[in-house]
């Protein structure tokens, strides 16, 4: 019966110091966050998860300052985190994994963590590097005639969409994102049509999986031609 008085109380002193052991550990992580022009971006909200939670240190957050600058302090040290932005009126899939500071130290990321796709409560993906306005890519293969008529019937948001240019559909293609563009566009490396014609019977396409461009007969439906609305910003 003493032994396993002991041995509990043994547990119990151990268990206490090695939970002191980790509150004394302590790192921070700073950064900036910019907007697609790289203008930085103020009282935007952060939040740093930790990627193998530690009790007390898995959830941390912050606020940009006016030069778009942000500090996590109280970080478990040398432990991996993601941080993502999060706002009420908009959210984005721009997020980063870092490492925290060794231990009284704090980590700087790489680069400055960019937001330049935002999508608002109303669905509309706006690029803040263009000013360009984007309709996310509805699940159904169309047509050239059938895109377009999707395109500038749309009402979302007020309406005045239309068919996106190469140069456009060209802007926003990412060989470094799975499917070829930021996940909001719901594009999944599928062809978009262009607005723009190459003869009365064809059309100029985009092909998100490599980013080639080509044509094809407007009256064609394929099993991954899309449609993608574009309008200026509003």
């Amino acid at each position: 019966m003493r032994g396993k008085v002991v041995i509990s109380i043994f547990l119990l002193i151990f268990s206490l110091t090695l939970m002191q052991g980790c509150e004394g550990k302590k790192a921070g992580i700073e950064g900036k966050v910019v907007d697609g022009k790289g203008n930085p971006m103020s009282s935007v909200k952060l939040i740093a998860k930790q990627v193998q939670p530690i009790k007390g240190y898995e959830h941390f957050e912050t606020t940009t300052g006016s030069d778009g600058t942000f500090r996590f302090k109280g970080v478990f040290p040398s432990s991996d985190y993601i941080i993502t932005p999060w706002s009420d009126s908009w959210k984005t899939a721009a997020m980063v994994k870092t490492q925290s500071g060794p231990e009284g130290q704090t980590s700087m990321l790489d680069k400055p963590l960019m937001v330049r796709f935002a999508t608002s409560k109303d669905g509309v993906i706006k690029d803040s590097k263009t000013g360009l306005e984007w309709a996310p890519a509805p699940d159904q293969d169309m047509d050239w005639f059938q895109a377009a008529n999707y395109a500038n019937s749309l009402g979302l948001a007020g309406g005045g969409w239309r068919l996106p240019t190469r140069a456009e559909l060209k802007g926003i293609y990412d060989e470094s994102k799975e499917g070829g563009a930021d996940p909001s566009f719901n594009i999944h490396g599928n062809w978009v049509w262009t607005g723009e014609t190459d003869s009365p019977s064809f059309a100029w396409y985009i092909g998100f999986r490599g980013g080639r461009e080509d044509t094809s007969v407007r009256g064609f439906v394929g099993y991954f031609d899309r449609v993608l609305p574009v309008r200026s910003g509003r």
